[in-house]
């Protein structure tokens, strides 16, 4: 019975000065010095008081200028939020509003209150002060709120339908179940299935060497015979953004977002049923055109939130997974196997770079040794013809006129065999003039071969 009365209203309507003549009602006393001056008299607790009287002064307004701002709801938002937000830390207490009734509304007596009483003092003329403060708030920091809150139930609605509709997640991990059920023949083999907690203990699989994991085998596997699997992640982008989102602090801001709503449509048809109180119709100039906007947003949100319900449970069933998991936990197991899989393939890539640059520096190893003044195998020094001490050709065209040359060299050493060893020839003797000519004449196509070739070079 007790909930929904407000004695204010009649004791409003009622003669108080006839009550008080008659009942002998006690109004706070006028505290007199010995000098018969009076004194600043407290309600409100000292410590209260002085922390209020520093909030009222960063106002940089006067009590009844602030007191007019709260009257109109502060409909052209001249004090910020967070200022408006600590004016509903100083609500008056039942206790103090009932001290703050007992003051006499002699201008004396309330010009000896502190700055925070006199305020309080001349809050509770405004009917529904409390609820006028929690108005004003909620309709400043409604759009704020749903800011927040629109793209944490957006990303949980479109998560649990991508997990559901990947055919990449889906077969990935197929693959997954295929290594596991083949570790595990003749133990646990022929599973039908695994939980999602798996994916991330991927990585924690070693090889016998333990210079391997499965999971970076598992990329390499991917990347060699399954590349159309290595981009999976970008089928389920919205599952990161998911797994950040605590459903139970999602609920409760919708939860305070549809009961702020609530209350101040009802507010507002009290306030029009009270046509005659002070402030009444300001209050609602100030706030039916602003529940008119939200109304929309509202039924979105209530909408989303139903419709979010619904597709995390086909998401946790679709997986095997309890309706009562957490989508941070859920959504977690798939985050932080994408983020395991990245890491994998940096590894990988760094491994093949690594692979890359020991191949380079062998192969220039070998070329370093092949371009050497001695060749391994040869039994005999490269002829002089061609040692780079004694020749101006560059290394890198000797390797290409090795050949010729060495075809040279034998020809002229077997000119010269062939005159000391033909028929009728003498050792002891000169060879014969035709003999020498053949000889001189050979080695001047061999030396002019040589120039030839050095020109070109050049």
């Amino acid at each position: 019975i007790w909930k929904d009365v407000d004695e204010i209203d009649m004791i409003q309507m009622l003669n108080l000065d006839e009550i008080d003549e008659l009942f002998q009602s006690k109004k706070a006393a006028k505290k007199e010095g010995a000098d018969g001056k009076k004194k600043a008299m407290q309600i409100i607790d000292a410590k209260r008081a002085q922390n209020f009287t520093i909030l009222l002064k960063k106002f940089k307004k006067s009590n009844e200028e602030l007191i007019d701002l709260v009257m109109n709801c502060d409909k052209e938002d001249a004090i910020p939020l967070d200022m408006w937000e600590q004016l509903l830390k100083y609500i008056p207490t039942k206790d103090e509003l009932q001290q703050l009734k007992e003051v006499d509304n002699d201008p004396e007596v309330i010009a000896s209150l502190n700055r925070a009483d006199r305020y309080f003092h001349s809050a509770i003329g405004i009917y529904h002060y409390e609820e006028r403060i929690k108005a004003v708030n909620f309709r400043k920091k409604f759009d704020e709120r749903v800011k927040a809150v629109k793209p944490k139930m957006k990303a949980l609605v479109k998560a649990s339908t991508e997990v559901v509709k990947s055919e990449k997640l889906k077969e990935l991990l197929t693959l997954i179940l295929g290594f596991g059920n083949y570790f595990n023949f003749g133990k646990r083999g022929n599973a039908t299935g695994f939980k999602m907690e798996t994916l991330t203990k991927i990585c924690d699989t070693k090889a016998a060497d333990n210079k391997l994991t499965l999971l970076v085998y598992l990329v390499e596997t991917i990347q060699l015979i399954f590349p159309h699997l290595d981009d999976f992640m970008d089928e389920i982008p919205h599952v990161p953004i998911a797994a950040k989102v605590a459903l139970a602090e999602l609920k409760s801001d919708v939860s305070e977002l549809q009961t702020g709503f609530r209350s101040l449509k009802m507010e507002c048809e009290h306030q029009d049923s009270q046509p005659l109180l002070k402030g009444a119709k300001r209050f609602g100039k100030a706030f039916k055109i602003f529940l008119d906007e939200i109304r929309e947003t509202m039924d979105e949100m209530e909408q989303m939130m139903n419709d979010l319900k619904k597709k995390y449970t086909i998401a946790t069933s679709h997986f095997a997974e309890s309706s009562t998991v957490e989508p941070e936990t859920f959504f977690g197991y798939f985050s932080t196997f994408i983020t395991q899989y990245f890491d994998a393939k940096e590894l990988l890539e760094k491994k093949r770079e690594e692979e890359e640059k020991r191949k380079k520096k062998q192969l220039a190893a070998e070329l370093s040794r092949a371009s050497s003044p001695t060749t391994p195998g040869r039994s005999r020094p490269i002829s002089p013809l061609v040692s780079a001490s004694n020749s101006p050709i560059p290394q890198d065209l000797i390797a290409d006129l090795l050949p010729s040359l060495e075809v040279l060299e034998q020809q002229d050493h077997d000119l010269l065999m062939g005159d000391l060893f033909a028929p009728g020839a003498d050792m002891g003797e000169s060879t014969t003039p035709g003999g020498s000519m053949r000889r001189r004449r050979k080695r001047k196509e061999a030396s002019g071969k040589t120039a030839t070739l050095e020109r070109e070079r050049s």
